[in-house]
């Protein structure tokens, strides 16, 4: 029977109740002993219940203490493995150091030097002796090594400890630099408020050589600022920690455009009010102040050419001049779109025309590279803005905002979009083939018949590459592919390799072709093909000829080896025509020739 408690003034007192009561009155009425029979009914499956939870409870927390405890145990083992792994590791450590090896031996000696000397030894060129001279390349090598992070010293702790024992100083790599100080100035405007810094005479009577250094580095970097050397990413960095950096307009030119061409490949307008990020929008909103009629700041000739071959200036003079079914710039919704498709047109139109006339200039001179820096003829010629146009494309393939129709239409044509790599392929290929990548400086065949067009192509890339590299312009990426490949980025480099260079390069090639003579013509097989006249003749130093013989190679330098089943040897006149027995033997590995 259930009964309103609300009708006769009372209220729900469900939550007074803690626990099951008996009946309080000893005669009810009947309507109270019907709620006392079936409150005891309830409090029956309650108790039922109750103790149904009590033992699935009991359950539960015995089976999580049996697994708490293997748990922990598993955990104790794991510790106790673990300090065991250690312990081996570093006795396994401690013997390494002890084991007669080259790192091994140039530590031990650096370690007698120091504490001869008490200091480490100077650089290279300051050396006095050799042995100061070979230890100090040493000490350099391996702080190279830690630079880069190589897996020889990562993965060698005890190495990297052991050295630091001695005074070895780590280089730091200029984004840990970088991100160092950067932290000093964060600590300093939290503790002072402010990212003023105090000038340097301030500094210098406050005997202060963090701060100095912290002066030098917020200066450093406002003239990074100013030269257009400062990286986004850092630059965003200084100016939320407050300090007052902004580019001109010119650095900022270059990377608004390139966001300014991706925004349009994904919403197909310029509108980008609403869109993007405030600082292109405020860009934009420049470019169209600078566009209008009667403005007091104009755009430059060259701006205004880089915009138009990039197909934006069309619809950002549109954008400067509103009229009628014409939204003002930075006019929101999607009435700015309604500009696209007549703006768009006239750019593809452009694309178009220049396609055609990269086309029109393969036809003529069979080639897709141009003969002049700057254009691939005349101002005002037939093919004039040719180069900027191909090198704009390229551009945009780089930064990802060229269309993938447009990219298949220059690949047709045999566009190169990396024209680095492609050349780098083929020198790839030249080394297989020819057996070295050490080109000379040029490589000119007096017979026009048998001339190697991609052999000289090839000798002048190598030689810009090396120019680069000794006016530091060339990417650290291309240096590590150059060398890996073998190409040697030195001065010494852009004239004649020496004899043991090319002696290593024959070797390797014989281990790789079974034959010291290169198929391919190019500077290693005129170089064998020399060296066998020279043996023939007897005009090798007793020095190289012990090498030769040492290991094992002067046998199958022979002209009836070396020649044997070419045209070469054909016409050639063979000295002799038998080898000895006793030099029948196999020649001694490429990687051996070291220890000789």
């Amino acid at each position: 029977v259930e009964m309103d408690c609300n009708i006769k003034g009372l209220y729900n007192f469900s939550h007074r109740i803690d626990d099951f009561e008996e009946r309080r009155i000893p005669n009810p009425s009947e309507k109270l002993n019907v709620a006392y029979i079936g409150r005891e009914s309830a409090a029956t499956e309650a108790r039922e219940v109750m103790d149904e939870e009590s033992e699935t409870r009991s359950k539960l927390e015995e089976e999580i203490a049996q697994l708490e405890a293997q748990l922990q145990g598993k955990i104790d083992k794991e510790a106790q493995a673990l300090q065991q792994y250690r312990r081996k590791t570093n006795r396994v450590m401690c013997l390494e150091m002890e084991e007669p090896c080259r790192w091994n031996n140039m530590y031990k000696e650096l370690k007698e030097y120091v504490m001869k000397t008490g200091d480490l030894p100077p650089v290279p060129s300051a050396c006095t002796t050799e042995i100061d001279r070979k230890l100090s390349i040493w000490v350099q090598e391996m702080k190279s090594l830690k630079y880069s992070k190589s897996e020889r010293m990562v993965n060698a702790p005890h190495r990297i400890e052991a050295l630091e024992s001695l005074g070895v100083e780590w280089i730091e790599s200029s984004e840990d630099r970088w991100n160092k100080m950067y932290e000093r100035l964060v600590a300093y405007k939290r503790k002072h408020g402010t990212v003023k810094l105090p000038s340097f005479m301030q500094c210098r009577k406050a005997k202060d050589a963090e701060l100095g250094a912290l002066r030098r580095w917020v200066d450093s970097q406002e003239q990074d600022v100013k030269s257009g050397d400062m990286r986004r990413d850092r630059l965003r960095k200084l100016q939320a920690v407050g300090l007052p950096l902004k580019l001109t307009w010119e650095q900022e030119w270059d990377y608004y455009v390139v966001e300014l061409l991706k925004f349009r490949s994904k919403y197909g307008h310029l509108d980008v009010s609403g869109y993007a990020n405030p600082d292109l929008n405020e860009f934009v909103s420049q470019l169209v102040s600078r566009l209008k009629k009667g403005s007091s700041v104009k755009l430059t000739k060259d701006e205004i050419y880089d915009l138009q071959i990039k197909g934006l200036l069309g619809d950002l003079k549109n954008m400067s001049r509103p009229g009628p079914g014409r939204p003002p710039a930075g006019g929101k919704g999607k009435e700015s779109t309604k500009l696209v498709p007549l703006e768009r047109v006239k750019e593809v139109n452009y694309w178009a025309g220049m396609l055609e006339q990269l086309k029109a200039y393969k036809a003529e001179y069979n080639k897709l590279t141009f003969p002049a820096a700057r254009g691939a003829g005349k101002k005002g010629g037939k093919y004039s803005n040719l180069y900027e146009w191909v090198e704009a494309q390229r551009k945009s393939f780089e930064n990802k905002t060229l269309e993938e129709s447009r990219i298949e239409e220059l690949r047709k044509i045999g566009l190169e979009f990396d024209p680095w790599n492609s050349m780098l392929g083929r020198l790839r290929k030249f080394k297989k083939d020819a057996g070295t990548a050490r080109l000379p400086k040029d490589y000119k065949c007096t017979n026009e018949e048998e001339r190697d067009v991609e052999l000289e192509e090839l000798c002048k890339w190598c030689q810009e590459q090396i120019r680069l590299y000794r006016r530091d312009e060339l990417d650290p990426e291309r240096k590590k592919k150059l060398r890996k490949l073998g190409v040697l980025l030195t001065k010494g480099n852009m004239g004649k390799v020496p004899w043991e260079v090319r002696f290593e390069e024959m070797m390797d090639y014989y281990e790789a072709h079974k034959t010291c003579l290169p198929k391919r013509d190019g500077p290693l097989r005129q170089w064998v093909l020399e060296l066998v006249d020279l043996i023939q003749n007897g005009y090798v130093s007793n020095k190289r000829q012990r090498l030769l013989d040492e290991v094992k190679i002067a046998p199958y330098l022979r002209p009836e080896v070396i020649f044997k089943g070419s045209t070469a040897g054909r016409k050639r006149k063979m000295a002799s025509k038998n080898i000895d027995d006793s030099d029948g033997d196999k020649p001694i590995k490429a990687e051996q020739i070291a220890a000789v």
